[in-house]
């Protein structure tokens, strides 16, 4: 049965918060918006992992570290949230997104490259192995 995930349940984090635990090391920070936006622009150290493709069963855990999501304004970032938090994950999202974060005078990066590749399978985020 799934769990009814009220909006008090997902815990949230201020992009200041945020930028000192990634100075830190103590945050997975998963953005949440498409390839094409994070290729645009990106959150330093920022992990990949669009909501299009999102499974709760497949996303990643490191123990001791905090994991927390974005996307653009908050909206894709707390969807995402909330189906982590009913499959069981303890995940918080950053309110305001990337606006925020830029709102909050914090650097971002530009993607000057194309991306190599593409996730090539559903759980796997290692390239595929060639013959």
């Amino acid at each position: 049965m799934a769990r009814d995930i009220s909006l008090q349940s997902i815990g949230e984090a201020s992009p200041q918060q945020v930028a000192e635990w990634l100075e830190r090391g103590e945050v997975l920070l998963v953005d949440v918006r498409e390839a094409r936006e994070y290729e645009a622009e990106h959150i330093a150290g920022a992990m990949l992992l669009p909501l299009s493709g999102l499974d709760p069963d497949c996303f990643p855990a490191l123990p001791g570290r905090r994991v927390v999501l974005h996307c653009a304004i908050g909206k894709r970032s707390l969807s995402a949230a909330r189906a982590l938090a009913a499959a069981g994950r303890e995940v918080r999202h950053m309110p305001g997104g990337l606006a925020a974060w830029k709102e909050a005078g914090l650097e971002t990066e530009l993607l000057l490259e194309e991306p190599r590749r593409e996730f090539s399978s559903r759980c796997s985020f290692d390239p595929p192995l060639r013959s």
